[in-house]
């Protein structure tokens, strides 16, 4: 009785363990949310929408082994008046990783602005005040 309460216990942590591994892949599309912001991942892009800015990844986000990403993307800072001619795009890279449900995310900006490390949970919609 002791080793099947034993392998029983193995088997769980096992299984607790093996929801937080992630391979190389694809993230899972949908919403990420968080009191930070929101990232909606597509099946080819992804978009993150801040209180006071917003990027657009114009590819698949995917992960490596180790769960890490790393992709070139655009950023747009989102406060004061609204541009006529839309959002200031600047170059950014993106960066993180993500465990199991959870994805964090750094963005890397010109003159080594980074912005983060920002939080994300899958199937959360977050809910963040706006900039003016």
């Amino acid at each position: 009785m002791h080793r099947f309460l034993v392998l029983l216990a193995v088997a769980a942590a096992l299984a607790a363990c093996s929801a937080t591994i992630v391979g190389p892949g694809p993230v899972p599309s949908g919403t990420w949310g968080g009191s930070q912001g929101n990232l909606v991942i597509y099946a080819d892009s992804a978009a993150l929408d801040l209180p006071c800015a917003a990027g657009r990844i114009p590819a698949p986000l995917a992960t490596d082994a180790s769960g890490a990403f790393d992709v070139s993307g655009l950023w747009a800072p989102q406060v004061g008046p609204v541009r006529v001619d839309g959002p200031d795009w600047r170059s950014a890279r993106f960066t993180g990783r993500r465990t199991g449900d959870l994805l964090q995310v750094n963005v890397q900006l010109a003159g080594g602005v980074t912005v983060g490390p920002l939080a994300f949970r899958r199937g959360v919609v977050g809910q963040f005040p706006r900039c003016l």
